[in-house]
């Protein structure tokens, strides 16, 4: 089940964890990466 919640963030807010799988289906966490550099691309597209 998704669990959502609604808030704004505005610029220099740090973004919420969450949690997603790669492509060997590894659950990577943006938490993972904190003090690094990150780029998240979203791409829609059916298989």
């Amino acid at each position: 089940m998704l669990k959502t919640t609604s808030q704004t963030l505005k610029r220099g807010d740090a973004a919420p964890d969450f949690a997603l799988p790669d492509v060997d289906r590894n659950i990577i966490r943006l938490s993972d990466f904190r003090g690094k550099p990150v780029v998240i691309v979203f791409i829609r597209g059916t298989w």
